[in-house]
């Protein structure tokens, strides 16, 4: 009976700790190709990770949306991803959400104060 609760452990912690092992693989391969400049392949491996909610992960993929490095500039998920570092206490994360904050603000100033809230076209209509 011993036996068999043995066995029974070892079929459960095995897998367990194989998906540590990959998870921790992925996230330390994806800081290595990230700090070699190879976004791409930093993407691919840090992205499943910031799905999971690490936080580092999660910051290096916003980075990544924010400026286009290894995949399609997209400033929405850039600020998503980033948002989600800064609450889980980023502290790049932290200090580059309120970067993007004050730029919002200033963008939002710069269209009100450039009177640029018109059509672009008058038909008279």
């Amino acid at each position: 009976m011993q036996r068999i609760f043995k066995l029974f452990i070892l079929i459960i912690f095995i897998p367990m700790m194989a998906a540590c092992i990959h998870s921790t693989l992925n996230l330390r391969e994806g800081i290595q190709c990230f700090k070699a400049q190879d976004y791409r392949k930093a993407f691919i491996r840090l992205k499943p990770e910031a799905e999971k909610g690490n936080p580092d992960a999660q910051y290096a993929v916003g980075y990544m949306y924010y400026y286009g490095k290894g995949v399609v500039e997209d400033r929405k998920k850039a600020r998503f991803w980033i948002t989600c570092a800064a609450r889980a206490g980023q502290s790049d994360a932290i200090v580059a959400l309120g970067i993007l904050d004050r730029q919002a603000r200033r963008d939002r100033e710069l269209f009100q104060d450039n009177n640029l809230q018109h059509f672009p076209v008058d038909n008279g209509l």
